[in-house]
């Protein structure tokens, strides 16, 4: 046993585990897998789990276990829902604005996505509501179609099988 350590109860020893772990984030990795999701997807075709971590490690400083990335890719349906959650109300919101938009359509028409432009900052001012559908966009371009087009193509079938469970 180590001498430096004062003999405590184990009540003592229950509290202490309980408060340090109440000062981390259960959920950051579970995040941070969730928004990387499509990438390590992709990346899974021609990387293993384990150097995928390695690479977020050593490239970003991200720590994401080998564990964790070999879970999400074991159950794609999930992992692409939970992803899918994330974006979704952006989705909705870029529906409302562009009601000729079909979700299982735009959002694999890259070309139909980028001529699209935002009316500009006078027209924002005097509708205030468009700003949903500015950020719809924002968010649309930087969590979606920046995804390589493939592994969209790819994530197209647990797309159509969440839509189909909503319809429901």
């Amino acid at each position: 046993m180590n001498s430096d350590i004062e003999p405590v109860s184990v009540a003592v020893v229950g509290q202490n585990l309980m408060t340090h772990a109440k000062s981390f984030n259960p959920n950051a990795k579970r995040g941070l897998v969730v928004e990387l999701f499509p990438a390590i997807y992709g990346a899974n075709k021609h990387m293993s789990a384990r150097g995928i971590s390695k690479f977020l490690k050593e490239k970003h400083g991200i720590k994401l276990s080998a564990v964790t990335i070999t879970k999400a890719l074991n159950d794609p349906k999930k992992s692409w829902n939970q992803f899918f959650d994330t974006i979704e109300p952006y989705v909705e919101a870029y529906e409302n604005w562009e009601k000729s938009a079909r979700r299982d359509d735009f959002l694999f028409d890259d070309e139909a996505f980028k001529v699209i432009k935002f009316p500009g900052r006078e027209f924002v001012r005097k509708h205030l509501l468009k700003f949903a559908f500015a950020q719809a966009i924002n968010v649309l371009r930087e969590k979606w179609f920046s995804i390589d087009l493939v592994v969209r193509i790819e994530a197209r079938s647990y797309l159509a099988e969440r839509l189909l469970g909503k319809k429901k």
